[in-house]
């Protein structure tokens, strides 16, 4: 298993506990500041309630007592400096001082943070909360020698494995406007792996030798074996060095202790390292695995130990897979054994086992508990069904009560999960080729720009054009399959009535009433259906084509999903006097030869389209 760096995992996914706390009472200690509220209340010979936030200049102005300049103050010291005034107007009086609102402080973390930056935050946070709010060290960075810096000065030099291993937390001191949190470099890093209690990567501060970091690892585990411990030290840059010694002799202090170099990788090895017999057996039982194997240990002995067999375990015949050292070398022999006979003690097939035996339980053919698909719309018992091996469409739709008297069957939005990854793959293979032709002609025209505005215009095209392929790259297909829906009775037999498969999905629309008009037209709209209009006729209600539009590759999307178009394009091929069916859409695309970034790239409408047809998308909009 891969080593981890310790400690940086605590940033991933910040705990709500280390937000600052605000409603907690503020300590004496508390620095007042600009924009903290600070609430007044007085009794006695004169009574009074003042609400003052401290402005900019750090004082507060209350009615016949004057301008008090209270940033700099403590708390504590507020509530002196408070009373010392108003004894200057008042006697016999009694104060409570209390901060309502506390302002909210800038600090700066910079260095090696994952999100270097200035952050607003509460005034009561603290450095731990500050690299919070940063996301925490990066990977380069240093978790042993995180620095606050306070007017030019280093304050406190925080090592974080104290809070993470020790769970001393005394260096975390408050944070001032203005404050620095720097986090330099990682220093020296080395890998521990094996039986320890924390397996990683770590950094060394003051931790020199081997003993050291098995230390800072939370030491060895019960089934570590100490007489055995490999180093492997990358040495002059040039080669790796691998040496292997023993622990115990470093442990005891029989021999002097490993210093340690940075980029050391130590293994620890365990002791389940020495030559344990095991069989394994794998497929249809409870607990797969590996299993000792014991004196006179047989098939059901194994069985058992597994925790017996799953639902779907093929009872009539297991493979057991068995490898014997010849001198020629490893011989492989398989066996097939009759697992209800072997549970039955019938000696033949519950064999004596030998150590590597491999036994896999087969599930019985074709297993699956059910497959689901799902009848939606305008169905009379909308909801999921279960199939059958070979089901078809007209038999489920039977079993949903076939259509309501609402139903437009010529809507019917039939899916698939295999067409769906189909169309997913297609689609990243158009993508693909469109950022590959993008790129060529990019890297080309950036090579060939001599003055520095044309090399500055190409990158801004280059922005263009990432930003374009990153927003195909989200179009998710539809897996629509194309089919013509009837009643089940008609349906049945015919080559519409598709074998159903998991996951399949049909939705039966109502009867649609309009027609839609979408793309570069002036007034993109739904058109109230007509037997009478032509794809023309409709064009001409919604303000006809833009300046911007494609004439020549208008299309129609029927309703049940199949594309209408013409070669050449429908202005050109005599489709414009094409009837339609309710539920259409008439699809006017842009030009986008107009578009200077993509005039370069081969057979660009084509490529659009195809990701338009597989995916049910309009491509509109494309910046010029």
């Amino acid at each position: 298993m891969p080593l981890s760096y310790f400690g940086y995992n605590l940033f991933s996914q910040p705990p709500s506990s280390f937000l600052p706390v605000t409603a907690i009472p503020v300590g004496p200690d508390y620095v007042i500041g600009p924009g903290d509220s600070i609430r007044i209340i007085i009794w006695g010979s004169v009574q009074g309630e003042y609400n003052q936030m401290v402005d900019r200049n750090g004082q507060i102005a209350i009615p016949k007592v004057g301008v008090i300049q209270v940033s700099g103050l403590t708390f504590s010291q507020l509530q002196q400096v408070l009373e010392r005034e108003f004894a200057r107007q008042y006697t016999n009086f009694q104060m409570n001082v209390t901060l309502d609102n506390l302002r909210t402080i800038r600090v700066y973390v910079v260095g090696q943070a994952a999100s270097p930056g200035s952050y607003s935050i509460s005034s009561l946070s603290t450095l731990v909360n500050g690299l919070f709010a940063a996301g925490g060290p990066s990977i380069s960075g240093s978790l042993r020698d995180i620095q606050v810096r306070r007017q030019g000065k280093v304050i406190v030099h925080f090592d974080l494995y104290d809070f993470l291993i020790k769970g001393i937390k005394t260096k975390d001191i408050r944070l001032m406007p203005e404050d620095v949190i720097f986090i330099p470099l990682a220093g020296k890093r080395v890998g521990i792996g094996g039986p320890v209690k924390t397996p990683a990567i770590y950094e060394l501060k003051n931790e020199r030798t081997l003993t050291d970091l098995i230390n800072l690892a939370g030491g060895l585990d019960p089934i570590a074996f100490k007489s055995r411990v490999q180093v492997l030290r990358i040495k002059d840059r040039k080669e790796m060095v691998l040496s292997e010694d023993d622990l115990e002799k470093f442990l005891s202090g029989r021999l002097p202790d490993i210093v340690l170099a940075d980029g050391d990788l130590i293994k620890v090895f365990p002791v389940p390292s020495v030559d344990v017999k095991m069989v394994r057996v794998e497929g249809m039982v409870q607990n797969p695995g590996e299993f000792g194997c014991r004196d006179n240990m047989r098939i059901k002995d194994l069985i058992t130990f597994a925790g017996g067999f799953l639902l779907q375990a093929n009872m009539e015949e297991a493979e057991l897979t068995r490898v014997t050292v010849t001198p020629e070398g490893p011989q492989t022999t398989r066996l097939y054994i009759n697992m209800r006979r072997a549970m039955a003690g019938h000696l033949r097939d519950n064999i004596l086992l030998k150590p590597n035996d491999y036994l896999f339980v087969r599930p019985v053919p074709d297993w699956a508990l059910y497959k689901l698909v799902r009848i939606e719309g305008e169905v009379k018992y909308p909801g999921n069904y279960t199939i059958t091996k070979g089901e078809t469409l007209s038999a489920v739709l039977a079993r949903a009560g076939g259509l309501t008297d609402k139903a437009y069957a010529k809507g019917a939005f039939f899916t698939r999960e295999a067409v769906k990854k189909m169309q997913a793959e297609h689609l990243q293979q158009i993508v693909d080729r469109l950022e590959a032709e993008l790129y060529t002609v990019s890297a080309a025209k950036t090579e060939a720009a001599l003055e520095k505005e044309d090399a500055e215009r190409q990158k801004q095209v280059a922005v263009q054009q990432q930003k374009f392929i990153a927003k195909m790259r989200t179009i998710v297909p539809l897996g629509r399959v194309v089919i013509r829906l009837d009643d089940p009775e008609r349906l049945r037999g015919t080559p519409e009535d598709l074998e159903m498969q998991e996951g399949d999905s049909l939705l039966v629309p109502q009867i649609q009433q309009s027609v839609n008009v979408m793309g570069s037209v002036m007034s993109p709209t739904a058109i109230i259906y007509s037997p009478h209009l032509t794809v023309a006729d409709y064009l001409a209600q919604a303000g006809g084509p833009t300046k911007g539009a494609d004439v020549r590759y208008i299309y129609v999307i029927k309703a049940n999903g199949s594309a209408l178009s013409g070669r050449g394009g429908i202005f050109f091929s005599g489709v414009t006097s094409a009837r339609l069916d309710p539920g259409d859409t008439i699809v006017v695309p842009e030009n986008f030869e107009r578009v200077a970034w993509l005039k370069t790239v081969k057979d660009i409408t084509s490529i659009l389209a195809n990701i338009a047809l597989t995916a049910g998308v309009v491509l509109v909009g494309l910046k010029r």
